[in-house]
């Protein structure tokens, strides 16, 4: 009893703080620690305790929130590979489909669900946006952590370290691993929560539904132009020619009450920006190329170099070798003599 005491008293802080909008609810204890079983205990008795049926699915996005703040925390200290990173995410979806089904349960009693799905999706957004910063973040880690050792991976083949090339060399593949297993990680989180998204906001009015898709547009145009920028990447006119024409036109239509033509045209709005996805990716890739390039290069000089070296070193014994024997016959004949 102590001890379901302590999790009830623990884990009330994070909705408090999640209520005021304001940041992530404190993620607790994650599930790298051992005593993560109390945080789930303490979750599973709110959920008991919790009856009304709307505010169970305001619970659980809560959890949600708190799912985000534990992968943010454990990216940061353990990152892309840790084992608790998968429960996280596993758990993560799996609040978000309680909140769906809660929602489907509640219209197939008959009941309108709209205003309540409108609000969820909203509630969603903050911790949905942290997230993607959370996976933004790691990557630029990642990217930094593979220049650093870039430069002391040049310095120590100039400096014929080669135990410090060999260690180098492993920490420099590893990076680039977590970049491929991150990359991964971030995708089959977003399609995994896009599929939970799309239930509850199929539940919303149409109009509604509208006037979300067009804010997601506008959003995530600002989103990619930020990510570009800071890449330095070329940004593709065509694209936003298009998404410029289309989400105009989705207004249009939504000022003239036509919310279904609306959405679509807005969505397809959005999905003209994956030129710019592509063109990030594009030049991501000439970068990783470049880098892989420029290290081959670096490991074949640095070869050569210790080829050539142990070619030194064998000639330099062989005449070591040459000059002891012209000694052995010199002192030999020098003792016949005598």
């Amino acid at each position: 009893m102590s001890v379901l005491r302590i999790a009830i008293a623990s884990l009330f802080i994070p909705v408090v703080l999640f209520a005021q909008g304001t940041a992530l609810p404190q993620a607790g204890f994650t599930p790298e620690s051992p005593l993560y079983f109390l945080d789930r205990l303490g979750e599973t008795v709110r959920e008991f305790l919790t009856v009304n049926r709307d505010a169970k699915a305001r619970l659980q996005i809560t959890f949600a929130a708190e799912r985000v703040a534990e992968i943010k925390i454990i990216l940061e200290e353990r990152g892309v590979d840790a084992p608790g990173l998968e429960v996280a995410s596993s758990r993560l979806q799996e609040n978000l489909a309680k909140v769906s089904s809660i929602v489907a349960d509640k219209k197939a009693k008959g009941e309108d669900v709209s205003a309540l799905a409108k609000e969820l999706d909203d509630e969603f957004e903050t911790p949905k946006a942290a997230l993607e910063q959370a996976f933004k973040e790691h990557k630029n880690t990642l990217k930094a952590q593979e220049k650093d050792l870039r430069e002391k991976l040049g310095a120590a083949r100039e400096a014929g370290d080669a135990a410090e090339v060999d260690s180098l060399v492993q920490q420099l593949e590893k990076v680039k691993a977590d970049r491929k297993l991150l990359e991964s990680e971030k995708d089959a989180q977003e399609k995994a929560l896009h599929a939970e998204e799309s239930k509850i906001e199929k539940e919303m009015e149409r109009k509604t539904e509208a006037e979300k898709a067009i804010a997601d547009a506008l959003r995530e145009k600002q989103e990619k132009l930020a990510e570009a920028t800071a890449g330095s990447v070329q940004v593709p006119v065509d694209a936003l020619v298009k998404f410029d024409r289309l989400l105009a036109q989705a207004k249009e239509l939504f000022g003239r009450e036509n919310y279904r033509g609306a959405k679509q045209l807005a969505e397809q709005a959005e999905e003209s920006l994956e030129e710019i996805d592509e063109a990030i990716e594009e030049t991501e890739q000439a970068e990783d190329e470049e880098n892989e390039m420029r290290d081959n290069e670096e490991k074949e000089a640095w070869e050569e170099e210790e080829r050539e070296d142990e070619a030194l070193k064998e000639e330099a014994e062989k005449s070591v070798d040459t000059l002891n024997k012209e000694i052995d016959e010199i002192e030999k004949s020098m003792e016949e003599a005598d």
